[in-house]
């Protein structure tokens, strides 16, 4: 192995902490540096994972925590597709999810994001400063300087951008690269539903398996995703790793549903109190002609569950020469979420990028290494979520969207 790195991280996303976990888990150091106060903002819920994700986890985490985030995933799917339901969830289309082979006792399923960003945080103690963000660097032939926000500095061998799509890291790496903010059709503002006895009695089986999306000739759309864990998620850390902490999570919907025509969804900024349940009473008016269960599923969501994503991309840059600064996850490829790839791709880089540095003896040459694998994988599907309708579910919804 080369001489122990210091590896300074911009952002505690998944990317960010999973290159965090590698490296500690390889002899180096590294200091994380998350804007956020603590780990709790609203992100989302349900979390699609494939091979590639979920075999990264594999390789940066430490037996016990990947134990942890397998047994805490969602049991496995009777279908592993994608699925397009007509509004009286008949089934339309399909499409096997994307990622390489996915099969083994305990196959990759989903995770609760909060879930896997809490066993990624595990064990880092000091290393995670949160509520530091970094606003710069300056690079030299030896290492690389990063400011914080109220004037701090650290050094480190090498920094790694993780911070997302508006990437102060990137801004600087790589600024000719564009943030282009985006909507997804009917799909941006999410909430939980309890996933009760009663209500598994009342929804269609189909809509349990996986990530589905319903859709009418109207234009109206209803995205879920169910999360039922293989094991209660704060007992299987009990079992499995006693000095991790996780937040109890029992099973739900993840819901995200068009509104009614008219209805203005405001910026998260100026969301009152009554935000919510106004949104919850116009989704539920956008599905009241489908069938019963959709308007039982809206009318359960959880006001204090609910928030909006404001969905964007980037273009990614073309090739660049490596230096001591790289780019993971949103901040290297950002894309639109749809195709359960973004979370998986991110941790495929943390995982390359250590691999990398790990085999490598110059760390410049390994980060090339890693940027180039990393151009070669993640661009192209990249380009495929760039059309959201015909990719998802084998294309019923582009079909849907030309008969309407």
């Amino acid at each position: 192995m080369i001489r122990p790195l210091h590896v300074l991280i911009a952002g505690g996303g998944l990317s960010g902490l999973g290159v965090a976990q590698g490296l500690v888990k390889s002899g180096h150091t590294v200091e994380v540096f998350e804007r956020d106060r603590d780990l709790n903002r609203k992100q989302g819920y349900y979390l699609h994972m494939n091979a590639f994700g979920g075999e990264a986890l594999r390789a940066l985490l430490p037996d016990d925590l990947f134990a942890l985030y397998q047994a805490t995933s969602r049991v496995t799917y009777e279908r592993r597709e994608s699925v397009v339901l007509h509004d009286h969830f008949g089934e339309l289309s399909s499409q096997p999810h994307l990622g390489p082979p996915n099969e083994g006792e305990i196959p990759h399923t989903g995770v609760h994001r909060r879930t896997l960003r809490q066993i990624l945080s595990a064990r880092l103690g000091g290393a995670l400063r949160v509520g530091a963000p970094v606003t710069g660097y300056t690079e030299d032939a030896d290492g690389v300087t990063v400011t914080l926000a109220g004037g701090g500095i650290a050094r480190g061998d090498l920094l790694v951008g993780a911070d997302g799509i508006r990437s102060v890291v990137r801004t600087q790496r790589l600024p000719e690269v564009p943030v282009i903010p985006a909507g997804v059709r009917g799909i941006g503002v999410y909430g939980r539903v309890p996933l009760t006895a009663e209500l598994r009695e009342i929804v269609p089986a189909n809509l349990m398996d996986g990530v589905v999306i319903a859709v009418d000739r109207a234009g109206s759309r209803m995205l879920v995703g169910v999360f039922d864990p293989r094991q209660p998620v704060h007992e299987a850390a009990k079992r499995i790793a006693p000095d991790v902490t996780l937040d109890p999570v029992g099973p739900y919907m993840m819901v995200s549903c068009s509104v009614a025509p008219g209805t203005e969804v405001p910026p998260s900024a100026e969301w009152t109190a009554e935000t919510p349940a106004m949104l919850r009473d116009s989704m539920r008016r956008a599905v009241a002609l489908w069938h019963p269960a959709a308007a039982e599923i809206v009318g359960r969501m959880d006001l204090d569950s609910i928030f909006m994503i404001p969905f964007g991309f980037i273009v990614p840059a073309g090739t660049w020469e490596p230096s001591r600064v790289t780019l993971v996850g949103d901040a290297a490829h950002a894309m639109l979420p749809t195709l359960g790839m973004g979370a998986n791709l991110a941790l495929r880089d943390a995982e390359k990028l250590v691999e990398q540095l790990v085999r490598g003896t110059d760390p410049v040459a390994a980060i090339g290494g890693y940027e180039k694998d990393m151009r070669e994988v993640a661009y192209p599907f990249h380009a495929m979520t760039l059309d959201h309708d015909k990719n998802f579910g084998g294309g019923a919804l582009a079909e849907s969207h030309d008969a309407g």
